[in-house]
């Protein structure tokens, strides 16, 4: 089997590529969520796939089975694909991109995913992200990005989303294809999400709603994300249940709503290693998070 299936001809004119990855940089899985929206929303269809036999160690990222209604089971594989959008004439048409971060060949996964782009024309990406930070469930999210195009760049600073990054440690698949990238010539814009560091591993429709609204307005995609509103409304309802709990985590939290309010949109550093945020406590308001969303019936 390829390492790369073409599903369709793909086309030579598309200047801007947005792609996702989840996994290590996906707090909240806003990122992937934003991703999944765009290609749902745009009614996209898929282009190419990558085959995850080579990029992926099963037991860890293990296939799901599923069994429709109307058919036999199927096992799914995990995803890596292109989906692209191609509007009505006059209007460029926009590559999607969105998979799990691979455990395995790095450089080779990144090289074959640009050598798609540059087939398709792609001269700039945008990348989306989110990371856990001093972020409270009770202010809106925010989102940083950082470009190294001329006019995005001037865009981020413009609307107070500058983020100079001085980050130096363990890094994840983005940085490795948007460096390739550059090499490549291609320019990009990657934003970032924050999600609150005491909701790990909860669905975070806030910070989902935040990066579509940047993209959106970068891509002059005339979206309206404000059906997202109730569904936010609702996570943050429920987190206040959540926390009302501990008493400690309620004045955590007050103390990051003053720091937010006094400092406004810009990036915050990552939690320090005493603020209240233990396994147990996380894992308490997963449980309930989970809970009220099955009760519900989803977001």
């Amino acid at each position: 089997m390829p390492a790369v299936t073409v599903h369709r001809e793909l086309p030579a004119n598309i200047p801007t590529m947005v792609m996702a990855f989840g996994g290590w940089i996906d707090a909240g899985e806003a990122a992937t969520g934003a991703l999944r929206y765009l290609v749902h929303h745009l009614a996209a269809p898929c282009l190419a796939s990558m085959d995850p036999e080579e990029f992926f160690v099963m037991a860890q990222a293990r296939p799901i089975v599923r069994r429709p209604a109307d058919g036999p089971r199927e096992v799914q594989w995990p995803q890596s694909e292109f989906f692209v959008w191609q509007p009505p004439a006059g209007r460029p048409s926009l590559l999607l991109f969105c998979g799990m971060e691979p455990h395995l060949k790095w450089r080779t996964y990144a090289q074959l995913l640009l050598d798609v782009a540059a087939q398709c024309g792609v001269q700039r990406i945008v990348s989306l992200g989110a990371l856990l930070a001093d972020q409270p469930h009770t202010r809106p999210a925010r989102v940083t990005g950082r470009s190294t195009d001329p006019t995005w760049q001037a865009l981020v600073e413009a609307w107070g989303m500058s983020r100079p990054s001085r980050y130096q440690g363990p890094t994840g698949i983005t940085t490795v294809v948007l460096e390739a990238a550059a090499q490549r010539g291609m320019t990009s814009l990657a934003l970032m999400g924050q999600a609150s560091h005491y909701l790990q591993g909860t669905e975070n429709p806030a910070v989902l709603q935040a990066l579509l609204t940047v993209v959106t307005r970068v891509l002059d995609l005339g979206l309206d994300v404000a059906h997202f509103d109730a569904a936010v409304q609702r996570f943050r309802a429920r987190c206040d249940q959540a926390v009302a709990r501990d008493p400690a985590v309620q004045a955590h939290i007050r103390q990051l709503e003053q720091d937010y309010d006094a400092t406004g949109s810009e990036a915050q550093p990552a939690p320090q290693a005493d603020a209240p945020h233990s396994a147990q406590l996380i894992q308490e308001v997963e449980d309930f998070l989970r809970e009220e969303r099955e009760r519900e019936g989803g977001v």
